[in-house]
């Protein structure tokens, strides 16, 4: 099964959005069980299970789930309140029409909206002067919901041309594979995703007992959930995790279980902002971290089952992705 992990980055910018509503960072990290340690590194990272906690943590002190990034405050309950009523649409155009008139009612702070144009969708969101996002943590994972959301309501994967953001290419842009399965272009004109129109005329497949289901992890778990997309990254990541512990597939061999020839899978890869070598490192970087979170298994052990014949390799390489060594990550999960 595919467990992510997600930069701390994305924790800071939670972080810092709910101090300005006043709330300690402290006294959040102490709720959460998220050590102040692990917040040292910028390029550090936690199991998704622990970024979920905290947003449902800062969600529930501030009784807001924007998390403090709006001036208006979305009442615990508001994305279950749109859910359910728009489970009635006819189609996915329906759906998404009324998703844009929900948060018209309820925010004065963004406005979402459904654009068609020929054969291709757009659903933007714009901010307003109540929307303070710097980090651009609110744009981005409002967005992926939202997609994630589309997709669970037809119970068909809208595949996605590509994104859009207003905003320069951040340091951290990899990450937004992770949301979105597609292209992601940044400097744009607007924030949106873009999809064929094929896809508005899907009826709505899901009812109110499913949507209780899922409800019990939604919205907060969905951005620390893998997407069901079909982007090459994850296609790779799922044909070689399973390989972890021992010799990953050469790329050539890789290549052509996909039907690709070796340059033009690069090629693919390089329009996703990934490569062979970032996959194989990412999937052996999420294992250790959650190894290591689960506090069980003694460093060396971690080293082997990641594919590091020796522990010092391994330790070189774990500060390379996370900042950190793994006794540093290890006592500050365990303080």
């Amino acid at each position: 099964m595919e467990i992510p992990t997600l930069p701390i980055k994305y924790i800071n910018s939670i972080l810092t959005a709910a101090e300005s509503k006043g709330v300690d960072r402290g006294e959040i990290l102490t709720a959460a069980g998220v050590a102040p340690a692990m917040l040292a590194s910028d390029i550090n990272r936690v199991p998704s299970a622990t970024f979920t906690k905290l947003t449902a943590t800062v969600a529930f002190m501030l009784e807001d789930e924007a998390l403090g990034f709006l001036d208006t405050r979305l009442k615990p309950g508001s994305f279950a309140m749109m859910c359910h009523a728009c489970i009635s649409s006819s189609s996915l155009r329906k759906l998404m029409q009324r998703w844009a008139k929900f948060y018209q009612i309820v925010t004065d702070d963004f406005t979402m909206e459904l654009v068609e144009e020929g054969d291709w969708a757009r659903f933007t969101l714009t901010a307003h002067e109540g929307m303070r996002d710097p980090e651009n943590y609110l744009t981005q994972s409002f967005l992926g919901i939202m997609h994630r959301t589309a997709s669970w309501f037809i119970d068909k994967t809208v595949v996605l041309d590509h994104a859009n953001f207003i905003y320069p290419r951040p340091s951290h842009a990899n990450e937004y594979n992770f949301l979105f399965s597609s292209p992601v272009k940044f400097s744009q004109q607007e924030n949106s995703i873009v999809f064929s129109s094929k896809y508005l005329d899907a009826p709505i497949v899901q009812d109110q007992r499913s949507l209780k289901i899922f409800l019990a992890s939604a919205p907060m778990g969905l951005m620390s959930s893998p997407d069901n997309d079909n982007s090459l990254v994850t296609k790779i990541r799922r044909l070689i995790r399973n390989n972890v512990a021992d010799e990953f597939p050469e790329f050539e061999d890789v290549a052509k279980q996909l039907f690709f020839t070796g340059a033009t899978l690069r090629r693919r890869l390089r329009d996703e902002g990934s490569s062979y070598q970032q996959i194989k490192d990412d999937i052996r970087r999420d294992t250790a971290i959650h190894l290591l979170a689960r506090g069980d298994t003694v460093i060396e052990d971690i080293a082997m089952q990641v594919g590091f014949s020796e522990a010092t390799s391994f330790f070189r390489a774990f500060k390379r992705w996370t900042g950190v060594t793994p006794r540093a990550y290890l006592d500050g999960a365990e303080s």
